[in-house]
């Protein structure tokens, strides 16, 4: 993030315009459900015209992220960022699978590091750590870096984001589940649980998970291994 250091030339409306719209954003994501109507449609326009990436905040500051620094600007305090988490952006665009696409391009796989709420994030900032640029790093950020393993539901979402859209959109509408989805997209093979104490109902399980055919053949099978048990066999 660079902060231009009062230059002469007139700044372009557009640019305090974004800036007033990052300003109304922060405000509505820090204040709370009663203000979080308008919130995906403020969302909408930044992701789209990418316009967190250049804007003039109303003290007159021209504040630029590249587009790796999403996060950074998420969780930068205003009026240079929102004040907010990631993942309470990402819930409030969960309905929307074209949002949450370029949304999961702009943003690293969650790891157990990364804060759930905002108030995870306001609770660990007790030391801000620096960056090579002797900047302060956020503590979500520390988190996020010192964290290695993924999310696998939020995983299967991004690729979905990228590759099946209509898939995604099943799964943010509640009528699907991620894996599933999954499933379906031919990327992991079905798996069920059954339950080991009733015969009766592992095969009635399997017959109801198999069908006939599939069923029928792992009968055959577990016939053979029984057959060729040796005696004594537990």
């Amino acid at each position: 993030m660079t902060t231009a250091d009062g230059a002469e030339s007139p700044v372009p409306a557009e640019l305090n315009e974004r800036g007033q719209l990052v300003a109304s954003l922060g405000s509505s994501l820090r204040s709370g459900a009663s203000s979080l109507g308008t919130v995906p449609k403020l969302i909408e326009e930044l992701l789209t015209t990418g316009g967190w990436m250049d804007f003039v905040t109303r003290l007159g500051d021209h504040i630029t992220y590249g587009p790796d620094d999403f996060t950074e600007f998420v969780e930068t305090v205003p009026l240079r960022g929102l004040g907010a988490d990631l993942h309470l952006v990402e819930q409030l665009i969960s309905q929307r699978p074209d949002l949450l696409a370029v949304f999961y391009e702009l943003t690293p796989p969650r790891t157990p590091g990364r804060p759930k709420t905002l108030n995870d994030v306001q609770s660990s900032s007790a030391a801000p750590r620096r960056t090579h640029q002797g900047q302060d790093e956020s503590p979500a950020a520390a988190l996020r870096k010192r964290s290695s393993a993924g999310n696998n539901v939020e995983n299967i979402m991004r690729k979905l984001a990228r590759e099946r859209p209509d898939l995604l959109e099943q799964v943010t509408a509640g009528t699907m589940k991620a894996y599933t989805a999954a499933v379906e997209a031919g990327w992991r093979t079905p798996q069920t649980t059954i339950p080991l104490a009733d015969p009766d109902g592992i095969a009635r399980k399997l017959f109801d998970k198999l069908g006939p055919e599939r069923a029928g053949r792992v009968c055959a099978a577990l016939t053979q291994m029984v057959t060729e048990a040796p005696p004594g066999t537990s």
